[in-house]
């Protein structure tokens, strides 16, 4: 083989070298248990969180009522080194959920996905979440998701059948409920001639509508002819409810008077909302009043992982609230900006 011939496969070599060793020069914006959150992927959410004004305007309202600085920095293509920090810790968690997901080897189904973005929509705010390019929709949808499918595999991670039956049954009263409607009038005089015009046999609904004068409490019946809906048990004033907990469907009571002034008040019917009725609002209850399985998986995670955090976003710091600090959060200096990572 001639000289410039072994200088041609010698160059082509190195340049297969340099091409598969590409990914350890990539910039890493944190490393967990080996893998990589590369400053690329930073950057893809950060751009889709700059570029969508409506979520941006969200999130820079909530943060700076509760006394925070709102998202962008204050140079060009910055953000504030706390929120980036916020942003990093989340891809840090998912990073440990993805692994357990793996480990598991549980399935992400479709179901689940339609699930999470029904969820994330009324979360983000529908219109706020689709002006999010489609890519980072769909990535928020995986691990999003992911999360779903461990909490529902691990201990205590999923509220039953049997568990929203049993509450069902042993809070029976709770879901019993009084269609009621009423007409409110400044004074008693007013209360017993209107009283006497229904003895009479004129209609309740339009007296209400002309006479009533709730036009603010509970919604403002008057306009829907004095209705205040199928209402639970201790919903409304207590004067009101003793005396309609008396009443048979159709039974219209005598003047009642109560803090908003004097009331005739009307059932309607009563009916007990069915267990299917009732399921979605139970599950979402008993869940609340558990121990977030994730979240304890998480904090033994963390304090397990090997994680490093590139020095520009802070550095992550274990003890009872594992997370990356930011760089003026480690420091107690004035606010920071990071500049937006190169591509």
């Amino acid at each position: 083989m001639t000289r410039p011939r072994l200088a041609l496969v010698a160059l082509v070599a190195a340049v297969a070298a340099l091409a598969a060793g590409c990914s350890a020069f990539t910039p890493y914006a944190a490393k967990v248990d080996g893998d990589t959150i590369t400053e690329r992927e930073l950057r893809r959410e950060l751009n889709a969180i700059k570029n969508n004004k409506d979520f941006l305007r969200r999130i820079d309202e909530g943060l700076t009522s509760n006394g925070g600085e709102q998202v962008l920095g204050a140079g060009a293509d910055t953000f504030n080194s706390t929120f980036v920090a916020a942003l990093l810790n989340r891809r840090i968690r998912f990073a440990l959920i993805h692994e357990e997901v793996l480990r598991r080897k549980l399935q992400v189904t479709d179901d689940i996905r339609k699930e999470t973005q029904a969820q994330l929509e009324k979360s983000y705010g529908g219109s706020a979440f689709r002006k999010f390019p489609k890519s980072y929709r769909d990535e928020l949808i995986e691990v999003f998701s992911e999360d779903t499918v461990l909490r529902k595999a691990l201990p205590g991670g999923q509220v039953s059948d049997a568990d929203v039956a049993k509450f069902y049954e042993d809070n029976k009263a709770v879901f019993d409920r009084t269609c009621v409607r009423h007409i409110l009038v400044a004074d008693e005089a007013a209360a017993k001639a209107i009283k006497a015009r229904l003895d009479g046999g004129e209609d309740f609904a339009a007296i209400a509508k002309a006479e009533s004068t709730d036009n603010q409490v509970s919604g403002g019946s008057a306009r829907k002819g004095g209705d205040l809906g199928c209402v639970a048990k201790n919903t409304l004033v207590p004067e009101f409810e003793a005396v309609m907990d008396t009443l048979q469907p159709g039974q219209i009571s005598g003047p009642v008077q109560s803090k908003f002034g004097w009331h005739i008040i009307q059932v309607l019917s009563r009916k007990t909302v069915s267990l299917e009725e009732a399921a979605p609002d139970i599950r979402q209850y008993l869940a609340g009043q558990q121990t977030d399985p994730v979240g304890a998986y998480l904090m033994r995670a963390l304090d397990k992982a090997k994680i490093t955090v590139n020095p520009r976003y802070g550095a992550f710091q274990r003890g009872e609230s594992p997370g990356v600090k930011a760089p003026k959060e480690l420091e107690a200096a004035s606010t920071t900006s990071v500049p937006l990572p190169s591509p």
